[in-house]
């Protein structure tokens, strides 16, 4: 799905009737498979002048029977000594509307490094996704003004093409859409609109605070810009438009190079990688981290360090680059990625009684039991057995089915499946007694396999 990006401010006043002209007109939300009628439309709403000008639209198509799903969550950041009151006050203001109003209480990570605006989005849009499911429109109300500063920003950052193409129209976000109806109109629009439906928001200080990049922004550099430059808006939206072109130009090339670069699991070859130009693979890395595995994206220097001293090291060594909670590694000729220290929670030492249902080893692994005749571990031979479920600790055999009756080292055995070195160590084992069952997502132990005609079950990592 190609991101839609708005490059002309509109030149017609915001009303009920243009904002759903404009938002049926969009040429990609009739590629979107279910009815607007029938869509779920989620308002982020703030209880700013923006975000109540769009919950007061959405009403009013609710009215129009235009529209039939309509709702508004609110995110109170706890960051200010009115963020109770001004929860209650979305609450108060949806409840004229007869529009059923969540509110989500998060805490906003101060000490992250980030800044307190990039944590409180953070925190914002992890808990936002918790409401959006299929067939579903979260609608936040940045608008053009808003996508100027952003450009900007973006610029001042050193940001690559996709920072300069701002924010698109939509995207997908969870299990639906993010989409922004608001961004081709501008700010003056929005509060004309307030003003003639005599609505009532919240100004909150912070907006206010030329301490934040965008508020200096807005205040100080944007009224200079303006005086020079009075179609500064509409020319950089123009800009965002080009940008948001090679965008699209650039992930149809990803795309290309994905199929020549991708692995049957997953994983991107360092052999092809290697044979296309530096830019390109560079852009093929980055599609596949952040549209493939949905990871951050590397900047300039972490980029970098993954070309010369990931895919140019030696086949036997295996390097990493680390970045937020992100991890690149090569093994052998495969790039891998994941999520960082999530293999580092020292599962080695965890020892957990089973009974053979399913069993939640940590946060992120869960062992699931399926029942079946003739395959997997037999029921029969596990009877009166106390079985655990334990990890490596060195010196475990094995004689995996179908490889005769001498045990082999485990150790040897995960070096033949070329398992990486460094999910070795998480790979549950199953124990009866103190005998080894089964190598999880590898191999039944033979002495424990099912006969043809027992009663056996498969385990499987979740």
């Amino acid at each position: 799905m190609k991101n839609k990006h708005i490059n002309e401010v509109s030149r017609q006043p915001l009303t009920v009737d243009y904002f759903w002209q404009t938002f049926q007109q969009n040429h990609s939300l009739k590629n979107y498979v279910t009815p607007l009628f029938e869509t779920t439309f989620i308002v982020a709403y703030s209880g700013g002048c923006d975000s109540h000008v769009l919950l007061h639209i959405l009403s009013e198509l609710k009215k129009q029977n235009l529209i039939k799903n309509v709702s508004a969550v609110h995110v109170n950041h706890q960051l200010h000594k009115e963020s109770d009151s001004w929860a209650e006050h979305c609450v108060s203001q949806c409840k004229t509307y007869n529009i059923p109003c969540d509110v989500f209480t998060v805490n906003v990570n101060t000490e992250s490094g980030k800044g307190v605006e990039s944590a409180a989005r953070t925190a914002r849009y992890a808990a936002l996704e918790n409401v959006v499911h299929e067939s579903c429109f979260l609608l936040a109300a940045q608008h053009a003004d808003d996508q100027v500063e952003t450009f900007l920003l973006q610029s001042l950052r050193g940001s690559g093409v996709k920072g300069l193409a701002a924010m698109p129209l939509f995207k997908p976000f969870s299990k639906g859409l993010l989409c922004r109806p608001l961004l081709s109109f501008s700010q003056n629009d929005i509060l004309e609109y307030a003003h003639i439906n005599n609505l009532e928001w919240i100004e909150d200080p912070s907006n206010s605070d030329t301490k934040f990049d965008r508020n200096y922004l807005r205040k100080n550099i944007m009224p200079l810009l303006k005086e020079r430059w009075p179609a500064i808006n509409k020319t950089l939206l123009r800009v965002t438009e080009h940008q948001a072109e090679a965008v699209n130009l650039i992930d149809d090339l990803a795309i290309i190079d994905l199929d020549l670069t991708g692995t049957k699991n997953g994983l991107l070859a360092v052999t092809k990688l290697n044979l296309l130009s530096e830019s390109r693979r560079k852009n093929v890395i980055r599609y596949w981290l952040h549209n493939i595995k949905n990871f951050s994206m590397p900047n300039s220097v972490h980029m970098n360090r993954i070309l010369t001293e990931v895919l140019n090291a030696p086949e036997d060594a295996t390097p990493c680059v680390t970045w937020d909670d992100v991890i690149v590694r090569r093994f052998k000729n495969e790039l891998y990625v994941d999520i960082n220290n999530l293999h580092g929670e020292k599962l080695v030492n965890k020892t957990l009684s089973w009974s053979g249902g399913n069993i939640l080893l940590n946060n992120k692994v869960k062992l699931i039991t399926e029942q079946i005749v003739g395959d997997g571990v037999s029921v029969l031979k596990l009877k009166d057995k106390n079985i655990e479920i334990r990890f490596r600790q060195g010196g475990e055999v094995c004689c995996p089915v179908g490889r005769g009756p001498h045990k082999h080292k485990l150790k040897k055995l995960l070096q033949e499946w070329g398992v990486p070195p460094w999910l070795r160590d998480s790979i549950p084992l199953v124990y009866a007694d103190d005998d080894l069952v089964q190598v999880v997502g590898f191999c039944v132990c033979d002495s424990f396999a099912a006969k043809s005609n027992e009663n056996g079950f498969h385990i499987y990592i979740d």
